[in-house]
């Protein structure tokens, strides 16, 4: 029999839920899944890094009507209708790339992504539908029109995959008639694969200056998640203290400009850098002197795990899934969600070599490493063979 899978995603950018969803995508693949990845709209800038085994739908050609969206007065509404039309264009398309897809049969088909539409899953003939919990929805910003959203779906599913035990609890906790049906599976981190790129690159940072300390953080540059104008503020007040550091945050998003604007403000654009987009951060995690996890809230961390698989030394905020990944004073160092028990871990670590090379020397828990586990439990959901909910 042949298996076969189909993946829902709303655009393919870059981001850990991104990076690990290929990576599962591979290693199915590997395992002999036949795999079609539905993209609602495409273009996205990890797309040339999905597996050439998985075929593509592009449901939307481009990206179109933001700029009508934003539109405001008669002349730039009118200067946007051209978005509006293409916007329309590529809705039809979609439509018809869409209704096509029932052409075949699938043994599973998920949506990856929790609150994205998942009409789509159900307009296609699949025996098992599952719908992927990435984040502790409490959290969430617009957490009313998720839980709704997968409330009107729930019925029609067959589970839930939730990347750590803190997803879990917050999609009971908001939904408790998921409950025998939510099942924790922590996303794949091939760590051999990370540990070749960190080898494929020398030392990516500029000159060490004299005996500063080289921090990364690489996110998505979204403040609303990734707490970006806490992290200036922090930066400027360990300056204020003395601290001798450069902190390297790596990647892009909506706020990058505004985040820029606060580093001018801050006078901190000699200490606080932004590189910019990689797709391979891993040359920075092994070069870093500390690699900070500083965000407001995540549902598992994929920074965290890369980090340490590659045995950096890592400072995270408390957040969800943190304590399945590291133990205090051991493998990572975690501190309270607050911009004052952030500053004063970086200071206390910044000011104890002895620590930050204890932290280098213990990895992740086997249950993060063992992605063979992890895909024996998603093949068993998929095929319908697996048992009461892992918790």
């Amino acid at each position: 029999m042949t298996k076969r899978l189909l993946f829902h995603y709303p655009v393919l950018n870059m981001g850990g839920a991104e990076r690990s969803s290929l990576r599962m995508m591979r290693r199915l693949a590997d395992r002999g899944w036949k795999i079609t990845l539905v993209l609602t709209t495409g273009g996205g800038a990890l797309e040339p890094l999905v597996d050439p085994r998985v075929r593509i739908v592009r449901l939307r050609p481009y990206a179109a009507g933001a700029t009508f969206k934003a539109a405001r007065g008669l002349r730039d509404t009118l200067a946007a209708l051209p978005d509006l039309v293409a916007y329309g264009i590529a809705r039809i398309i979609g439509g018809l790339r869409a209704t096509l897809l029932w052409r075949h049969r699938f043994t599973a088909a998920v949506t990856l992504l929790q609150g994205a539409d998942t009409r789509l899953i159900f307009r296609t003939r699949s025996e098992r539908r599952f719908h992927w919990i990435r984040n502790d929805l409490a959290h969430l910003d617009d957490k009313r029109r998720i839980v709704d959203r997968i409330a009107r779906a729930d019925a029609g599913l067959d589970g839930y995959i939730c990347v750590s035990r803190a997803a879990r609890d917050s999609l009971v906790a908001s939904l408790p008639c998921t409950a025998d049906k939510a099942h924790v599976v922590h996303n794949l981190v091939d760590a051999s694969d990370m540990r070749e790129q960190s080898q494929r690159e020398g030392d990516p940072f500029p000159d060490r200056r004299g005996e500063e300390h080289r921090i990364v953080t690489v996110c998505r540059l979204s403040d609303t998640a990734k707490a970006l104008f806490r992290l200036a503020d922090i930066c400027a007040a360990l300056r204020d203290e003395g601290h001798v550091f450069r902190w390297f945050v790596l990647g892009d998003g909506p706020d990058k400009e505004r985040l820029r604007a606060r580093i001018e403000a801050l006078d901190l654009k000699d200490i606080l850098i932004l590189p910019g987009r990689t797709q391979n951060p891993f040359p920075w995690y092994m070069h870093a002197d500390l690699v900070a996890m500083v965000s407001y809230f995540e549902g598992l961390s994929g920074v965290i795990n890369e980090a340490k698989i590659i045995g950096a030394p890592v400072l995270a905020t408390r957040v969800s899934g943190v304590d399945e990944q590291l133990i205090h004073g051991v493998s990572g160092w975690i501190v309270d969600n607050t911009r004052d028990a952030i500053f004063e871990g970086l200071e206390r670590l910044l000011a104890d070599p002895d620590t930050l090379a204890k932290l280098r020397t213990v990895g992740l828990a086997p249950a993060i490493l063992d992605d063979e586990a992890k895909l024996d439990a998603l093949e068993a959901l998929f095929l319908g063979t697996s048992g009461k909910a892992v918790t």
